[in-house]
């Protein structure tokens, strides 16, 4: 089926959706939850504004990200960076994981906080449209797939990022899959990249591309289950602060009632 604007809908597209939803999901809610950790350090109201404007944030770079997709498919060298940027923010997750380091917040006032908060959200505005990216092979005429991805985790932010941050705190090992995957989708860029740059270098087969990906998926899933843990009272608070910031634009609306 074809779009307007020269865009193709193909029935093997809905598997590169469905693997971009499941991505998007745990890195919305890997999102949220480092910007809960990122306000912890201010009073109780001034959190829930200061993470209203990182998730107000978070919606406006993955837009802005958006328009940019198209520029990236067509320079192998931005593709190459992109490449790079995803294989060492994973390496950088991993390393802080073996350290046990923890985020610390940036910045000790209400503004200089959201200010290291839209920084955040800037880079993953980027992982996003990246990820997205790979599941087209540089074909333009699929560039819906991209843009698909990215509003879903605008969805997944805006909706569920709450739900998604009490599933990392129950399984924690997720968050391991999920930067797993985003290393194995920078791998996937760079040959991208590669064959952007000169044809001579082969695009990854996609039987490779996906027996991997759902490697990492189906294991990840039953190491995260063996592994389960319940939540502690702070990490269960971080999910309550994301969803309190999520319901604080509706507060003003809700009628006062008086008790009988």
């Amino acid at each position: 089926m074809e779009l307007p604007f020269h865009q193709i809908v193909e029935t093997k597209d809905l598997a590169s959706v469905v693997a971009l939803v499941v991505l998007e999901g745990l890195l919305s809610g890997d999102n949220a939850l480092v910007l809960a950790i990122m306000v912890r350090h201010l009073p109780r109201e001034e959190q829930k504004k200061a993470l209203l404007f990182g998730l107000g944030g978070a919606f406006f770079f993955r837009l802005l990200a958006i328009l940019f997709a198209t520029i990236i498919l067509k320079q192998w060298w931005l593709q190459a960076i992109g490449a790079a940027y995803l294989i060492l923010i994973s390496i950088k997750h991993f390393v802080g994981a073996a350290s046990d380091k923890e985020v610390k917040p940036v910045g000790k006032g209400f503004w200089p906080t959201v200010v290291a908060v839209e920084l955040t959200d800037i880079a993953f505005a980027v992982d996003s449209v990246l990820a997205g990216i790979t599941f087209i092979n540089n074909d333009a005429k699929k560039i819906w797939v991209v843009l698909f991805g990215a509003v879903i985790g605008i969805v997944l932010l805006r909706f569920a990022a709450g739900a998604f941050v009490r599933i990392l705190d129950r399984y924690p090992v997720l968050d391991h899959v999920a930067y797993a995957l985003v290393a194995w989708v920078g791998v996937k860029l760079a040959f991208l990249a590669g064959n952007s740059y000169s044809a001579s270098i082969p695009h990854m087969h996609q039987a490779v591309f996906w027996g991997v990906l759902l490697t990492i998926a189906i294991g990840g899933t039953l190491l995260a289950r063996k592994y389960a843990e319940e939540p502690t009272k702070e990490e269960s608070d971080s999910a309550n602060l994301v969803e309190d910031a999520q319901d604080l634009e509706y507060d003003d609306d809700q009628p006062t009632r008086d008790t009988v």
